[in-house]
């Protein structure tokens, strides 16, 4: 068994690892900002009236991008000025002449509920899984590579906090994401 010494760290290794700790961390902040809108903790609540929707690709029940006159919560049965005649939103049900329950954030408008809350949330542990990923890289500066003995993420990594910690956060993060995407089918 190759000893810690026979695996070196590398400059791409390194790198590799901290773009992926950037992507996770950009994962998890977006999604836990998303999150935080649809739950109506951030944003501006209003109504969306659906005005026409666009596939948004995925296949047969994927997205749409659907587009409307958004009035914020207060003006009387969207009364009042608008405050985007050409809101965009992603959804799944919606159809023309819907109105939808949306919350506006500082990326766009979020169709409101706690079902929509939990589906970002998973996403934001997915993030965390990414980031369990790259951590160990990051740390090691060792790459995975196929066919070179001795050269493995695992073996350089073995029987330190830095793998018990890895660990645990894929476990969490799989977990997590699990329960989310119930609760969001749930809700």
């Amino acid at each position: 068994m190759p000893t810690m010494s026979d695996i070196g760290p590398t400059v791409g290794g390194r790198a590799a690892g901290i773009i992926g700790l950037l992507v996770a961390l950009g994962i998890c902040g977006v999604t836990l900002s998303q999150a935080a809108v649809a739950a109506g903790i951030l944003g501006t609540g209003g109504k969306l009236t659906v005005s026409d929707c666009h596939s948004g690709g995925g296949g047969r029940g994927g997205m749409r991008h659907c587009y409307g006159t958004f009035h914020p919560a207060g003006a009387e049965d969207g009364a009042g000025p608008p405050s985007a005649p050409r809101a965009r939103v992603n959804t799944r049900e919606a159809e023309p002449g819907d109105t939808l329950p949306v919350h506006k954030g500082s990326t766009g408008y979020v169709v409101s509920g706690m079902g929509s809350a939990w589906s970002h949330l998973a996403f934001a542990f997915l993030g965390l899984l990414i980031g369990s990923a790259a951590l160990p890289v990051t740390a090691s500066g060792v790459l995975p590579r196929r066919g070179s003995p001795g050269q493995d993420l695992f073996t350089a990594v073995r029987g330190t906090r830095l793998a018990w910690f890895a660990k645990r956060l894929a476990l969490t993060s799989v977990a997590g994401a699990a329960l989310c995407a119930y609760l969001a089918w749930l809700l």
